[in-house]
């Protein structure tokens, strides 16, 4: 199944005011599963994305709180993490697309950018355990969904990301440009499903 874990929490007396915690992907990463690896362009690079992918697991929240936990070293499997960051109630699930078997797993916080905090000195840190992300940033919810899918060729080469690419190879760097290009459907989608929020 595909997992994505969206940390949210609720600043104003406005019960539908969210803020939404998400991350700037890089554009390679050269460690995964907590091992270096050759540098591996990755998917969506240089994009803002909500942390997630790929995972194996027994159920949907587990598997949003395993990707979460990989890229950005904060493990809210655990009683004590989850006291430490302030979540607010249980975590709750909603399908971004069946066929695809993706979900997303949603938690409530008091303080979403205390999360952020904590997400950047992991990622300064090398603490996660996979290279993917660049850095985490508390946005509005209302206004988030316009910033998820591709980048331009001048965002992708300028800045923090194209420091990234001038490390590629030129067979590499065609591929950064290919990911750089994905859809943000799914996140858009995740954001919206804000909407059910209990």
């Amino acid at each position: 199944m595909y997992a994505y874990h969206l940390i949210y929490d609720i600043p104003t007396a406005n019960p539908r005011q969210y803020r939404v915690l998400v991350a700037w992907k890089n554009v390679y990463g050269s460690r995964f599963g907590g091992n270096p690896t050759a540098p591996t362009v990755l998917n969506g690079s240089g994009q803002l994305v909500i942390p997630g992918g790929s995972v194996v697991a027994p159920d949907v929240i587990t598997g949003g709180r395993i990707e979460f936990f990989e890229e950005t070293g904060i493990d809210l499997r655990q009683d004590a993490v989850r006291r430490q960051m302030q979540t607010v109630g249980n975590a709750w699930s909603r399908v971004l697309d069946g066929p695809s078997d993706a979900h997303c797993v949603y938690q409530e916080v008091q303080d979403a950018e205390l999360v952020e905090r904590t997400c950047n000195v992991n990622i300064q840190g090398q603490v996660p355990r996979d290279q993917e992300l660049h850095s985490a940033q508390t946005y509005d919810a209302s206004v988030v969904g316009q910033l998820f899918g591709p980048i331009t060729q001048t965002d992708l080469t300028s800045g923090w990301r194209g420091v990234q690419y001038n490390n590629l190879d030129s067979n590499n760097q065609t591929l950064a440009r290919r990911k750089s290009q994905a859809a943000g459907d799914w996140y858009v989608t995740a954001v919206q499903g804000l909407q059910y929020a209990p």
